[in-house]
């Protein structure tokens, strides 16, 4: 409200007027009136539209009460008006108030004192739009400044309504393109809203497409409300594509951080099982060499210690009648000690061959390869009066027939050398196929092995008996074991003490690649 209060009044009678104007300056003692008595008046009045509130008779000699509030109104739509007459009806009255007539008062004596408080009312309903005003422009600057898009349709899809960020953010020109367009698919929300209960609102994140044809992603919030009976959609829509697309990269960098975890700990575990595996076989390595020092020490220096012993003898007995038969047993006894020596050399150097020589594989007929084995035993074989049974057919296996050959002929050495004194060796040899392996059988009728020393005879330089009785190296199924590991397979026994044994190896079976 103005500290000066300027009032029209207009009315033929100056009595009226003058009464108005003092029950107006006991209420606002800043009150400056401007009384109108013909047209000209009031319509320069109007012209320079230096008031702030009218005060109109109904009757006037040169108008109506209501013409008057109709210039007013289209002149200054916020001007209050109060009609204050005693010619009117209420009929007027209703059509006035719907013309945006403020307030009615009657020139009755009660009534006068009504005046101050109808402008008292009307100046502060004027204040209260006033500021509604502002706050609405206030906040709709503020959603433009946001690009908050905010809009109301019917469920089919027609526009009512919206503000410029809406268009904006939409690509849109105007409203009826909006309805036309119906980016938002309106239809498809509405059939959401109605199955929801009350409140009947949803908010959710989605990408549209704009009028150019620009994806875009905005956040949508919605509800299905219900204006002069009749159901609408009243939304408001935010541009959010600069977020989900941030969102999208970090998800994107998630996966790929995520893979190279994965990777990363994929190289890691096939690392640790190559360390795994490099361990184990550094074990075995330090195994092997324990095993060696022990047979450089024990095996290796007793046909050493032989040697010298011999020699010794023949060295002090040189310069004196000795016996020649004698002699010559001494000099056997040198030839065999360096033998021995030899003979764990040599397997010495073919169990270190198999760890380091690359291994080609092969399909190999095991009938074919057994009668070249047998060939080369024969002399041994027939020595000894070994009786060898070999079942026909025998399967084929994937290795490689050179370390192949070795272990059999390891394998049959053996079933031929250990058996009790004036014992028949009788072998027996024969094959099983088993899922994607074959068994190769050796079976004899040999003095046996405990079972607690079944897994160690594989190992390098386990001796079960002395050279004396059994002569050998102690490195022949340790062989057995290197060469058939290194070409995919396993080896073991089955064997009894005084019941011979039957040793197995397994190997690849040889797949038919033709139907």
């Amino acid at each position: 409200m103005t500290q000066v209060l300027r009032i029209l009044i207009i009315d033929d009678n100056p009595g009226d007027r003058a009464l108005v104007i003092r029950e107006l300056r006991r209420e606002f003692p800043q009150f400056q009136p401007q009384e109108i008595r013909e047209a000209s008046g009031f319509a320069s009045a109007v012209a320079a539209g230096e008031f702030d509130l009218v005060i109109t008779d109904y009757q006037l000699g040169w108008s109506t009460g209501l013409e008057v509030l109709h210039t007013i109104k289209q002149q200054y739509p916020n001007c209050p008006v109060i009609m204050f007459t005693n010619t009117g009806s209420e009929e007027i009255a209703v059509e006035a108030m719907k013309s945006g007539l403020d307030d009615y008062v009657l020139k009755l004596p009660n009534r006068y004192i009504r005046i101050p408080a109808a402008v008292r009312v009307a100046l502060e309903r004027l204040q209260i739009k006033q500021r509604a005003t502002l706050l609405e422009i206030r906040l709709q600057g503020l959603l433009n400044q946001l690009k908050l898009g905010i809009f109301r349709t019917y469920p089919d899809g027609n526009c009512i309504e919206c503000n410029p960020a809406f268009l904006e953010l939409l690509g849109l020109d105007s409203l009826s393109q909006a309805s036309a367009m119906n980016l938002l698919n309106i239809h498809k929300y509405y059939s959401i809203l109605q199955e929801l209960p009350p409140p009947q609102q949803q908010e959710q994140e989605i990408q549209l497409q704009r009028a150019d044809g620009r994806f875009i992603w905005v956040g949508l919030s919605i509800a299905l409300n219900i204006l002069e009976g009749q159901q609408v959609i009243d939304g408001l829509i935010e541009d959010i594509t600069s977020r989900k697309q941030a969102e999208i990269e970090i998800q994107q960098l998630n996966q790929t951080l995520e893979e190279r975890v994965r990777k990363r700990t994929a190289e890691l575990e096939v690392a640790n099982r190559d360390l795994a595996q490099k361990n184990q076989e550094l074990a075995e390595v330090n195994q092997d060499l324990e095993a060696f020092a022990y047979s450089i020490s024990h095996d290796l220096r007793e046909p050493l210690r032989a040697i010298q012993a011999f020699g010794s003898i023949l060295l002090e007995n040189q310069d004196r009648q000795s016996n020649l038969e004698n002699q010559k047993n001494y000099l056997q006894r040198i030839i065999a000690s360096t033998q021995q020596a030899d003979k764990l050399v040599q397997d010495l150097l073919e169990y270190s061959r198999l760890s380091r020589t690359e291994m080609p594989l092969q399909a190999i007929n095991l009938s074919l390869l057994m009668i070249q084995i047998l060939r080369q035993l024969e002399l041994e074989i027939t020595q000894q009066q070994a009786r060898v049974q070999v079942e026909e057919p025998l399967a084929e296996v994937t290795g490689n027939p050179t370390i192949l050959i070795q272990v059999v002929t390891n394998l049959l050495t053996n079933a031929i050398k250990f058996v009790a004194p004036g014992v028949q060796p009788q072998l027996r040899i024969w094959t099983e196929k088993r899922n994607k392996l074959v068994r190769f059988w050796v079976q004899d009728n040999g003095i046996g092995i405990k079972e607690t020393h079944q897994k160690r005879i594989f190992n390098v330089f386990e001796r079960l008996h002395s050279y004396e009785v059994y002569p050998g190296s102690g490195i022949g199924l340790a062989i057995v074991r290197k060469g058939v590991e290194r070409m995919g397979g396993e080896v073991g026994v089955e064997s009894q003490p005084g019941q011979g044994s039957r040793f197995w190896i397994d190997l690849p079976i040889v797949i038919d690649v033709n139907p």
